[in-house]
């Protein structure tokens, strides 16, 4: 037990190689089985992306633990306004996770618009701002140009809950 810590330590990047690997292995067993219909018959089909992107995931995957068990390693963050030797702020992280939690239990009955512009605004004042009136506006603005990019740009229909009829 002792001799495999020894050997996994400074080795933490192999744990995103491995999520890397599981993400291409569920990539690809959902590609298998995407059924092939009449309206998604084409020339190269709906599974053409998908296995390019499992098997992009794949080599980074393989490529990163080969690195890693060769003793290659990630050079530590520099920014200048950075503390690293201090860790998480969990406050801050646990905050921001039941925030995108509760955003998409939410989706369907407050719509994207209201749920997205609501997420950006508790995330801008966990973050720390106090512009509290702009970064309303701020997620409000963003929210709409990204519906309807979505429902119009790319005709792909999001939620619009409470706001039904109006957008």
């Amino acid at each position: 037990m002792n001799n495999a810590r020894s050997l996994m330590r400074g080795r933490s990047e192999l744990g995103v190689a491995a999520l890397l690997g599981a993400i291409a292995i569920v990539v690809a067993i959902d590609t298998a089985n995407i059924r092939h219909t009449a309206v998604n018959a084409g020339v190269m089909g709906p599974q053409v992306v998908p296995t390019l992107i499992a098997i992009g995931l794949g080599i980074c995957a393989i490529a990163l633990a080969v690195d890693v068990l060769r003793g290659g390693h990630a050079d530590p963050e520099e920014g200048e306004d950075i503390d690293l030797s201090g860790g998480a702020h969990w406050p801050t992280l646990l905050g921001l996770a039941g925030i995108i939690l509760v955003g998409a239990l939410l989706l369907d009955f407050l719509g994207f618009v209201i749920a997205s512009s609501l997420m950006f605004y508790g995330s801008a004042l966990m973050l720390g701002s106090r512009r509290y009136v702009w970064a309303l506006v701020i997620g409000v603005v963003l929210a709409v140009l990204t519906f309807y990019g979505f429902v119009l740009g790319l005709g792909i229909p999001l939620p619009a809950g409470l706001l039904t009829g109006i957008l």
